[in-house]
């Protein structure tokens, strides 16, 4: 009896809670219902209406307050932007304007130069081999071509002799094929560099939008007057006129020639890219150029350990062999194409030749000798 009254006490009690309850949320119910009616047929009554409604999870208000708790000018705000995360070059060098911009307290324009400067600075020693490699190179070339053309145009012996001896002239005047590579370890960097400011410009990062300078204040916009772009073409081709990055190339008209034309065709290329792209661009160009002109002077070259660059005379001499134009580069790999066929052509003749003299003898012939091999190989 006990356990039937409690269990009465506790239904009764359930039960009588669950109608207070219902009571006390039926009446905010009935009350809001005129309210909302009201809102409905009379916009200017919001009061009701934004307490009763749920905040959004995505909400842009909300969303700009998540991401915006950290500036530009605080170390990991591009990494809670969603930038800046890994160690691929691209995120290297967005962690490294970050700190530059942070440290540094300069405008974004400031801060892309400045680190664009850094870097040059810490790969110009490779620049300066390159350069003194470039010059003993040019010494020998004259020699080198030479050597080049008895490994093209003689047999398997002749080539194997002509390559042991470029490598002794090579090794004998310390010129180095992989020295010659060096300055393309800037190509990652400048693709990190591309990367990492095309997507902080179409964030866009917090001051991307007032931080620039003169005509290209807007770094996420592109530069209205191309000015950025023509500055780069310019630097780039006065610096291949010059000897190009190394100072001392000899490099040929036909060459120079297309570097003329390709800077020019990339003006509208990149007609379309954000001003902090094309900033960096030229930036890295003028200090292209300006390393070429120290390279040119042989006092600087001889402080820096270099060899003193080549008179025009050796230029002209080590150019010699090389096409003028780039009509005659385009007529002499044509030609170099027909002679290689027909060397080829030739060769295959002769071992064709040697093939049916042998099957025409008789009794020791190619033929007699590839009957008894079997033979030999049972006993």
């Amino acid at each position: 009896m006990f356990k039937v009254g409690l269990t009465r006490f506790s239904v009764g009690s359930i039960l009588r809670n669950q109608a207070r309850l219902t009571a006390r949320t039926q009446l905010p119910l009935r009350a809001a219902v005129p309210t909302f009616a009201g809102i409905r047929y009379n916009s200017s009554s919001t009061t009701h209406e934004i307490k009763d409604k749920l905040v959004s999870f995505v909400d842009e208000t909300n969303a700009t307050e998540t991401v915006t708790n950290l500036h530009s000018d605080q170390l990991g705000y591009l990494e809670s932007i969603g930038l800046a995360q890994g160690w691929g070059p691209t995120s290297i060098i967005e962690q490294l304007l970050e700190i530059t911009h942070v440290y540094t307290g300069l405008p974004w324009w400031g801060t892309i130069t400045v680190l664009t400067i850094i870097i040059r600075v810490v790969l110009f020693p490779l620049y300066v081999k390159a350069s003194s490699n470039a010059t003993r190179m040019s010494e020998i070339k004259p020699q080198l071509d030479t050597i080049m053309k008895q490994i093209k145009g003689g047999d398997t012996q002749e080539q194997m002799r002509g390559m042991e001896k470029r490598r002794k002239l090579m090794k004998q005047h310390n010129v180095s094929t992989l020295m010659s590579m060096a300055p393309m370890v800037q190509v990652p960097l400048a693709y990190g560099f591309f990367q990492a400011l095309r997507k902080m410009a179409n964030h866009p990062v917090e001051g991307f939008a007032d931080q620039g300078l003169a005509w290209f204040t807007n770094l996420s916009d592109v530069d209205p007057y191309l000015g950025l772009q023509a500055i780069a073409a310019a630097a780039v081709i006065v610096m291949v006129r010059i000897g190009g990055e190394t100072g001392q190339h000899a490099i040929a008209k036909g060459m120079k020639q297309v570097m003329t034309v390709v800077p020019i065709v990339s003006i509208f290329i990149t007609k379309n890219f954000s001003a902090a792209v094309v900033l960096y661009f030229a930036v890295n160009s003028i200090l292209s150029l300006i390393q070429s002109a120290i390279f040119k002077s042989n006092t600087l070259r001889q402080l820096l350990g270099m060899p003193k660059k080549l008179t025009i005379h050796q230029l002209n001499e080590s150019t010699t062999s090389s096409p003028k134009s780039l009509k005659e580069m385009m007529t002499n790999f044509i030609d170099e194409s027909k002679e290689k066929g027909i060397k080829t052509a030739r060769e295959a003749n002769k071992r064709l030749e040697v093939t049916q003299q042998r099957k025409n003898v008789e009794e020791y012939g190619y033929i007699k000798k590839r009957e008894r091999s079997p033979k030999r190989g049972k006993k």
